[in-house]
């Protein structure tokens, strides 16, 4: 038997178990062996044996937890408390368990409640003290770490000081309010002279700072259009210039062909009311666009310091991204909706298709880079 004891002192695994850092317990083998004693002398109460193990295993487990609470006070890391308190819930939960048993008064159990409740209150406080050092520094990444701590010290102890109004202070003050400035163009060509007057060029930037997040962002960042941050007296950590600088024009033709149609129509009833068909048909005249290429610039410039934290150009020209257009010759009846689409793609689809296709690279591109950077 001691022999099994000494085994089970050295050779240990800890498991981690609760939801919430202030009521986590541990687990080690000579805990397991302490609680399988136990259970057999639930069964036996009365066997000097059996009894004799649970005494020597409960001292035994009761020894080794608080030689690792002692252990983990010589720590300076802050995550020392969830392993003091793991180990001061776990010794409850030993004294608790052998008290209902028939060798309760051969042991000195104790109540750990005071010990649990005074360790949250150091853990609170050495989170409170660190979140403050974090917030006085007054960056963005200083306050994030602060929100976490003030948020931790709360869930050690309710209410402690003023952690829920510090909880507001630091997340507000983690907050990167951006603005994102009107789009410009350097280019000219077949779109030049309507950038101003076309609201798909105008409210561009309205529409980037909507898809990023707008004013609710992501919970670390905000963004707004020039106009709201005026309106709102909002005062930016970053601003975002873009400059749509090229543009090719006209589009590259790739090829040209033909599609031949033909479709039965129903033109009528005979003598007797069966419907009567007639074969309609047409020719739909295919011109196949290669997608046009274009560069856009943007930067990032940090306010206070006037630093750039970012500049680069995103360049589009997917050789796979075709766009076709059609017009068709022949009895209008023999084309299918498809058919409808690419004729009615003559009218100012390719527009809207380079316009879509060049806001996805851009609002990608600008959401990758600004992660980046938080």
């Amino acid at each position: 038997m001691r022999k099994y004891l000494l085994f089970v002192a050295i050779s240990f695994t800890a498991l981690f178990s609760s939801c919430s850092s202030s009521n986590k317990t541990v687990s080690y083998a000579e805990d397991k062996a302490y609680y399988d004693a136990l259970k057999k002398l639930s069964k036996k109460p009365d066997e000097p044996q059996l009894k004799k193990d649970v005494v020597d295993l409960y001292n035994q487990a009761v020894q080794q937890h608080e030689s690792r609470i002692s252990s983990y006070r010589t720590s300076m890391e802050l995550n020392r408390y969830d392993k003091i308190l793991a180990e001061y819930n776990t010794l409850q939960r030993i004294n608790e368990s052998i008290r209902t048993s028939s060798a309760f008064r051969e042991v000195s159990s104790r109540n750990y409640q005071t010990e649990i409740q005074s360790v949250k209150e150091e853990a609170a406080a050495a989170l409170y003290n660190d979140a403050m050092r974090n917030l006085d520094e007054g960056t963005k990444q200083g306050a994030r770490r602060a929100y976490e701590q003030f948020s931790k010290s709360r869930q050690y102890v309710q209410g402690y000081k003023d952690t829920d109004r510090m909880i507001k202070v630091a997340y507000e003050s983690s907050i990167v309010n951006i603005l994102i400035n009107p789009i410009s163009n350097a280019f000219n060509g077949s779109w030049g002279n309507s950038w101003n007057v076309d609201p798909r060029f105008m409210y561009m930037h309205q529409d980037l700072v909507r898809d990023l997040g707008g004013q609710t962002g992501n919970g670390s960042v905000r963004y707004f259009t020039d106009m709201d941050a005026r309106r709102l007296n909002i005062r930016p950590d970053w601003v975002i210039d873009i400059n749509w600088s090229f543009m090719s024009s006209p589009p590259n033709i790739l090829n040209r062909y033909n599609r031949d149609l033909s479709k039965q129509i129903e033109v009528g009833k005979d003598t007797s009311g069966r419907p009567v068909y007639q074969t309609v048909s047409a020719t739909l005249h295919v011109t196949r666009f290669q997608s046009l290429a274009n560069d856009i610039d943007y930067r990032i410039v940090d306010v206070e310091s006037n630093r750039t934290l970012d500049w680069n150009r995103i360049q589009t020209n997917n050789n796979a991204g075709v766009f076709e257009t059609a017009t068709f010759t022949g009895d209008s009846r023999a084309l299918s909706s498809n058919d409808w689409n690419l004729v009615n793609n003559r009218q100012n689809g390719m527009q809207e298709q380079m316009v879509r296709e060049m806001y996805n690279d851009l609002q990608r591109e600008l959401r990758s880079r600004i992660q980046a950077r938080l």
